[in-house]
């Protein structure tokens, strides 16, 4: 029984550690800013968990510059995993073709990453709906994200590559 107890013990303690996130270890990964050939509306959002670790996204929130959308997380996003927010799924308000600022703050209100494409998206193509996706989450950590031209590239996929490796 001391045992039973001691494993689960270690379990919670390991479940809360997996809470603590520093800047680029979760990442903005690819946005459908676009939607999708089936519809406008189709748009998502992929996280991207940059370390080894599971990371409890609970109490996390992903917004908007301009409030909408404005997105509160839970769950876990797994080790090198994929998190994929879908509009009318996973939150409300449309992204703004014409650009959005992104910010991704943890549990704690740390800004954990960002995108700024408020004066345009740099990547993506609206008319044959190919995504906007992070050139290489190792090489691109948040600290660098407002230089947020040089760090992405339009998918070779129409559709993109949701909760996979994106396309280079």
């Amino acid at each position: 029984m001391k045992t039973l107890v001691l494993v689960f013990s270690l379990l919670f303690l390991a479940l809360n550690s997996a809470q603590a996130a520093s800047a680029g270890d979760i990442l903005i990964n690819e946005v459908a800013w676009m939607g999708t050939l089936t519809s406008a509306n189709d748009e998502w959002i992929e996280l991207y968990n940059n370390t080894e670790n599971p990371i409890n996204l609970d109490g996390w929130r992903l917004i908007a510059q301009d409030g909408t959308p404005k997105i509160n997380l839970s769950g876990t996003i797994p080790a090198n995993g994929f998190y994929l927010l879908k509009r009318s799924k996973d939150y409300t308000g449309a992204l703004n073709n014409k650009g959005e600022k992104l910010e991704l703050y943890d549990n704690l209100g740390n800004l954990i990453d960002s995108v700024d494409a408020s004066s345009g998206w740099p990547a993506g193509d609206n008319s044959i709906k190919q995504t906007m996706e992070r050139k290489d989450a190792n090489v691109w950590p948040a600290s660098n994200a407002s230089r947020s031209d040089a760090g992405w590239q339009t998918s070779q996929n129409p559709g993109g590559t949701p909760k996979n490796k994106n396309s280079l």
